[in-house]
């Protein structure tokens, strides 16, 4: 049954329409935001310094981090601007159905679809720069759909968006170059306008200072991102196809190949640049397989618009597309939040589906076992970030003063000062040759549940650099994801 309130399309405020989802979507992460730990990547940016660009990445999510653990040291604290992307998610998803002429009926249908879904959900809960970054998409995307529908301004703050987002991400620039190749095939003439030169100049202004800085030091995030391929490119390309459908959610798998296919099925409707735009990030993503999940910024768009089909609107009544919705959401739920008790066997099982899980449990327990190893007088050198990170997050006064790591904008830290050290990890353990001794120090003892950086992890204990730390900390140095 089609919505029968397309007249009132103009007279609810989006904010409005999507009140109840951004609320529902905000209170469940709030809930679950203390649950198990910091993840990965969380420790990181609590370690790194402020600073206006890193190797690894543009400095936004970094800077809202210490932000907020400047106001508390609470996980849920430090999530805020993750919850506050998801909320905001669900509003902009609800305006996709609203260009299309839907509505609120189905606007709200689409906010509350689009909240509840696995991939934002994710996002939602842990603070990573994929946060923002899937925000930023939404945003660009619906500016394009706009503009396709007959407002070619909506170009200018496309541009404007897009460039803020290089503070955060680089990845939106393969987006734009999607889009762009996109309407070259089915709406050339938004190009031709001064709206889309005066949005690409507003987005080169803007990104200027990340993109040339990334320029200037030989694209270190190219190293990071072919580091990534090199570790799991190969199951990448397997589960890609896969891990997108989870991730949009498989009870709406028509929905939002409807909004894919029906611009291009129905005369005179907006957004046919989406499909095209879709297939060339799949297939970028298949040559370059760092990640999975960088196409779903474009799915979860097409799902927004799907709500506006004919068919479906024939096919599916009004209590089977809630019901469906309501359906996916406890599925989302389960799969994407800690739920569960942190305790086998439910962490393996759920570990499987969902890896992120495994990147959020076991920290201070690590951090306590190198607290104990470390011998008095010793600086702590760790291969990888997170490892560092929890050290640096649950040690005490003096061990977070003496953790070091040469992975990635950690580097930047060093050196270490003492010439007794505790090195830690793989990586770090085989510059063993540049110290006048070693002993073994044991491994690391993970859980059942475990980061496949985080298994069989080697230590030694070092002592008598054969050089200065100087000329020996370029060494440890190590860029990868």
């Amino acid at each position: 049954m089609a919505d029968r309130r397309q007249g009132q399309v103009t007279s609810v405020s989006p904010l409005r329409v999507a009140a109840a989802p951004m609320v529902a979507v905000t209170l469940v992460l709030l809930a679950v935001g203390p649950r198990y730990g910091p993840h990965w990547d969380e420790l990181y940016f609590g370690m790194l310094p402020l600073q206006w660009w890193y190797v690894d990445q543009p400095p936004m999510t970094v800077w809202l981090s210490w932000i907020a653990a400047r106001i508390s040291d609470g996980i849920w604290v430090q999530r805020l601007p993750a919850v506050a992307a998801a909320a905001a998610g669900a509003v902009v998803a609800g305006m996709y159905p609203r260009v299309l002429g839907a509505g609120p009926g189905t606007q709200k249908l689409a906010a509350w679809a689009h909240a509840f879904t696995v991939y934002p959900l994710l996002m939602g809960h842990v603070f990573t720069t994929a946060a923002i970054d899937l925000l930023a998409w939404q945003v660009v995307i619906l500016l394009v759909l706009r503009a396709t529908a007959g407002h070619p301004r909506s170009l200018v703050w496309a541009g404007a968006v897009a460039g803020v987002a290089c503070w955060n991400k680089l990845l939106i620039v393969v987006l734009l170059a999607a889009i762009f190749a996109s309407l070259l095939l089915t709406d050339r003439w938004l190009l031709r306008t001064r709206n889309a030169v005066a949005g690409a100049c507003l987005f080169g202004v803007l990104a200027a200072p990340q993109l040339v800085a990334q320029l200037a030091h030989g694209l270190p995030m190219g190293q990071v991102s072919a580091g990534l391929v090199a570790e799991q490119g190969t199951l990448v390309r397997l589960v890609l196809l896969p891990t997108i459908a989870l991730f949009a959610g498989p009870p709406l798998l028509r929905v939002w190949v409807a909004g894919l296919v029906d611009p291009w099925r129905l005369p005179g409707r907006a957004g046919r640049f989406l499909l095209p735009a879709l297939l060339l990030l799949i297939v970028w993503t298949l040559a370059f397989p760092s990640q999975p999940h960088y196409p779903m910024g474009a799915v979860l768009p097409a799902l927004a618009m799907g709500w506006t089909s004919p068919r479906l609107n024939e096919d599916w009544s009004p209590t089977k597309r809630r019901a469906v919705v309501a359906a996916n959401a406890a599925v989302a739920c389960l799969l994407s939040l800690p739920v569960l008790p942190a305790s086998e066997p439910w962490l393996s099982t759920l570990s499987r589906v969902n890896p992120m899980i495994r990147e959020q449990v076991g920290w201070p327990d690590y951090a306590q076992q190198i607290g104990e190893i470390r011998q008095d007088g010793e600086d702590v050198i760790i291969d990888t970030y997170a490892l560092a990170g929890a050290v640096h997050r649950y040690g005490s006064a003096s061990e977070r003063a003496a953790v070091y790591s040469g992975h990635n904008g950690l580097w930047d830290l060093g050196p270490p000062q003492s010439k007794q050290v505790l090195l830690v990890g793989e990586h770090a353990v085989a510059q063993q040759d540049s110290f006048a001794s070693c002993e073994p120090a044991g491994e690391l003892q993970t859980r059942p549940v475990v980061h496949p950086q985080l298994v069989d992890v080697p230590m030694l204990h070092c002592s008598g650099p054969l050089v200065d730390w100087q000329a020996l900390w370029p060494q440890f140095r190590r860029l990868s994801g």
